[in-house]
């Protein structure tokens, strides 16, 4: 398991200004994947724009890629209850960043869950995130310094609304701001407010219709 954590994130590298995981070397070969397993049954506009198809095309391949097939079928048995859980309250790194894949299948329904968390102040804490770099956790000493390797997020993964601000990075391709121990009630209520306005525009609507 430790294994595979440190090839998640030292394989973690920057679009734009998001961060996505992408695949070490495997044995599965991505161009024999199914695709579009990780797509919505609903269709909104912001799925046209190229930075959501380069985050969900790098999202369906780390799934492919790093996750064995108990790994595929533990994520999709999950509900939102448990997929709630694990991003209030559980500390494995791991954990907290397969929830982007069921996230990714489920927007429609997990995407206003996220934006309200946004605002929450609960410090969870993070263990097993390797070589993980988070600029503010390295300055204080929380996460250890690896010199040049190891992956960048830009929100803090230690914190509720840190997660939700980068998972709905990850699953739209969009970024307002990012969430740090220093932000503040009325800076996370800003980007919540930002969110909420974005969503606003998007209308879901039946891939079937």
């Amino acid at each position: 398991m430790l294994n595979r954590v440190v090839v998640l994130i030292l394989m973690l590298f920057a679009v734009g200004s998001g961060a996505a995981f992408g695949q070490a070397g495997t044995t599965r070969d991505l161009n024999k994947r199914p695709r579009d397993f990780l797509t919505p049954g609903s269709f909104a506009a912001y799925m046209k724009t190229k930075a959501y198809r380069q985050k969900h095309e790098q999202l369906e391949q780390d799934f492919w890629s790093l996750l064995d097939s108990a790994e595929k079928d533990e994520v999709f048995l999950q509900d939102r209850v448990e997929v709630m859980r694990v991003i209030i309250s559980d500390t494995d790194f791991l954990r907290v960043a397969n929830i982007r894949y069921w996230c990714a299948r489920h927007a429609p329904e997990i995407i206003p869950d996220l934006i309200n968390l946004i605002t929450d102040e609960k410090i969870v804490g993070l263990i097993g995130f390797a070589e993980l770099w988070i600029a503010e956790r390295v300055q204080s000493g929380d996460f250890r310094f690896y010199d040049h390797h190891g992956g960048v997020i830009e929100d803090d993964l230690s914190l509720v609304a840190g997660r939700a601000s980068w998972i709905l990075s990850e699953i739209t391709g969009r970024r307002f701001g990012e969430v740090s121990v220093r932000s503040s009630s009325s800076q996370r209520k800003k980007l919540s407010e930002l969110w909420f306005a974005w969503l606003k525009k998007q209308e879901f609507t039946s891939r079937r219709g």
